[in-house]
């Protein structure tokens, strides 16, 4: 089925190198489209160790870290205002950057977002001593693996071995801001209003957002932007991987590119199973929404920052600009509903 991330971490671990030569090749320049909220934006950064967790990736039993990037709204001197809380877990070979127009709009209309790095499964970031820490091999090489005749033991695996990794980053930090909220460590908690959390990602990060929103009692809405909810798999039955049909206890809000929309309609009129069809169709408030002749990284600004790259590894024929708007947009009016109590949301099945 969906295979898109996968050809981005077979492209992304080859292309590294290549990126750091020709930067200004790839990367002529990323023009802000601009907010459309009342609010200023500022920026944040810090990382966060967790003490309760050695680090997989790492041969010397150092504590796992994860780096958090804050987007918060300025506000006066002296004010008591309070932002809903919106976590982002990037995709597969990802980057924290990789929705920062996403992060601007919702900052600008009053909301905290952090955006996670996870140090071996992004791109690259770098950990508390300064060194840069890029993509783990040994996860391109197995990523790589995941269409080239892996059985579904196999695969259920993996998805168990990466929601588990990914899942316990957001926990820890979620966990450790509300810990700190009170601390003079980050100012920008002094922002938050922890009883309105809403989680976000693309691609494995948007598994990975869904999967907290069923582990999490604090989480109010999820968004996930056209990932495969790997987490939705709950074992094998009959040599296949079996999908849960628990309710989805929280408000989801899934986004589809167009070549996926297209696929799945012919897969499920052929008697297929998906994940993601059978977690909205049992959600109490599911929504689903596919922007027409996007592909997989249309939903990043990849192909704002390169639009090099983003031809190479997946853009498809809207202007990415207009797509990210429509997305950013359909976010900003779900959060407000859920997270702020304003309006009622409703979403067309395909824009």
């Amino acid at each position: 089925m969906r295979k898109a991330w996968v050809i981005v971490c077979c492209i992304l671990g080859a292309l590294l190198i290549g990126i750091v030569l020709v930067r200004a090749i790839l990367f002529p320049g990323y023009k802000d489209p601009g907010t459309s909220g009342k609010y200023a934006v500022l920026q944040s950064s810090a990382i966060l160790i967790d003490s309760t967790r050695t680090d997989p990736f790492e041969q010397d039993g150092s504590f796992r870290e994860v780096p958090v990037h804050f987007y918060y709204p300025e506000t006066v001197a002296g004010s008591t205002e309070r932002f809903p809380l919106v976590a982002f877990s990037h995709g597969a070979f990802g980057y924290y950057q990789s929705n920062t127009s996403t992060y601007r709009e919702l900052a600008g209309n009053g909301y905290v977002v952090v955006a996670l790095d996870h140090p071996h499964h992004a791109f690259y970031t770098k950990d508390s001593d300064g060194k840069t820490v890029i993509v783990d091999r040994q996860f391109l090489r197995t990523a790589m693996r995941l269409n080239d005749g892996m059985d579904a033991p196999e695969r259920y695996g993996l998805y168990t071995e990466w929601m588990t990794l990914r899942t316990a980053d957001m926990n820890f930090v979620i966990d450790e801001l509300k810990a700190t909220a009170n601390a003079d460590t980050l100012s920008v908690l002094e922002r938050v209003d922890f009883s309105k959390i809403g989680l976000m990602g693309h691609s494995m990060g948007g598994a990975a957002a869904v999967e907290l929103g069923r582990e999490r009692n604090d989480i109010s809405a999820v968004i996930d932007l056209d990932g495969t909810m790997l987490s939705e798999y709950n074992g094998i039955e009959n040599g296949a991987l079996a999908i849960r049909e628990e309710p989805y206890p929280v408000p989801v809000l899934e986004f589809n590119n167009w070549e996926m929309y297209n696929d799945l309609k012919e897969y499920l009129a052929q008697g297929g199973s998906y994940p993601n069809d059978v977690l909205i169709r049992g959600a109490s408030a599911g929504f689903t929404t596919t922007i027409r002749d996007t592909k997989h990284m249309d939903f990043t600004d990849l192909p704002l920052l390169s639009p090099f790259l983003g031809n190479m590894l997946g853009s498809g024929d809207r202007d990415t600009a207009e797509a990210m708007a429509i997305v950013n947009s359909l976010v900003l009016e779900f959060y407000d509903c859920y997270l702020k109590g304003q309006g009622v949301f409703t979403v067309q099945d395909i824009y």
